[in-house]
């Protein structure tokens, strides 16, 4: 009977890790944001002109990404593996983030894109606070989830929360299964973004 389980167990396991592996690969950052803008540009008032929603998508999106192609290229980077892609992407999207709060600022943007632009910088020096101020480590892929997330359902409305819940939930049971973050190294991330959207919008003033 228990050889039986384990066998069981060992046809289970390939196609969980590749539920898994796929599950991260479609929430990673890049591909959150951009389903973000696409969401807000047909069901909230964010983007009062076409050329906004490029600029976000440009500087939210766009940039962090090149730093995958900027590794390949930069002398000292090349063979630093996952863990030098990690920093120059962390390096990219504070540029990238920086980029279009300062774009929407020159622009005279409306509250909403301002502060969403906002709320991915302050998230991410929350997150470096976290990682380098505590004990603990902070899970940028829980913060890049669970800010896209919120916002959604802060522009759309409360029907966005039942799909909010079930995309998060299964990117932390990905995450946890491949051991990539633990649950709490997960939920820290979370409150990252959670607490980036409390503080941009005493700064900001959204009209949700």
């Amino acid at each position: 009977m228990n050889d039986t389980n384990l066998e069981k167990e060992a046809v289970k396991t390939p196609f969980f890790v590749k539920l898994a592996k796929l599950i991260r690969a479609l929430t990673v950052p890049p591909i959150m944001v951009t389903a973000l803008l696409l969401i807000l540009l047909f069901g909230a008032d964010v983007f009062p002109t076409t050329v906004d929603f490029v600029l976000s998508l440009v500087f939210l999106a766009i940039v962090p990404v090149l730093a995958y192609v900027a590794q390949k290229l930069l002398p000292g980077w090349k063979d630093g593996g996952q863990k030098a892609q990690r920093k120059l992407a962390f390096v990219f999207s504070i540029l990238g983030y920086t980029a279009a709060v300062v774009v929407s600022i020159v622009r005279d943007a409306i509250p909403n894109l301002l502060y969403i632009s906002l709320v991915y910088l302050v998230s991410v020096v929350i997150l470096t606070l976290f990682n380098c101020l505590s004990p603990w480590h902070a899970s940028g892929h829980g913060c890049s989830l669970m800010g896209p997330i919120l916002l959604s359902c802060l522009f759309v409305g409360w029907y966005a929360i039942p799909a909010g819940v079930v995309i998060y939930c299964a990117s932390l049971w990905a995450s946890v299964y491949m051991k990539r973050h633990t649950v709490r190294e997960f939920f820290l991330g979370s409150l990252s973004a959670v607490l980036s959207s409390l503080i941009c919008y005493f700064i900001v003033h959204p009209i949700f």
